[in-house]
């Protein structure tokens, strides 16, 4: 476990580390004031806490990540009746 202070972790920005000294408890959402970074004020402070603890992020968030194809099972695809179904290839007694 590694022990990290939350002074300031709802005013602090994750991005840019500017403090926004005028947000109070009734705001729910944070905006910087020196980057304009927008996000909910308890999922930035989480972020915060854990950039302190050394978390580095990823350059491109996960959701702008094209998905990878998958790799090709051998399955046909058939459309019926506007669905997409797949089809196991036919089996052959031997």
């Amino acid at each position: 476990m590694l022990a990290v202070s939350a002074y300031n972790t709802s005013r602090e920005c994750f991005l840019c580390g500017g403090i926004n000294k005028g947000l109070t408890l009734e705001d729910r959402v944070f905006h910087c004031p020196f980057c304009g970074f927008t996000l909910d004020r308890d999922l930035n402070a989480s972020l915060v806490l854990l950039k302190r603890a050394g978390w580095v992020p990823s350059a491109v968030p996960v959701e702008l990540r094209p998905i990878p194809p998958l790799p090709s099972l051998g399955l046909k695809k058939r459309r019926q009746g506007g669905a997409l179904k797949q089809e196991a290839p036919p089996f052959r007694a031997g």
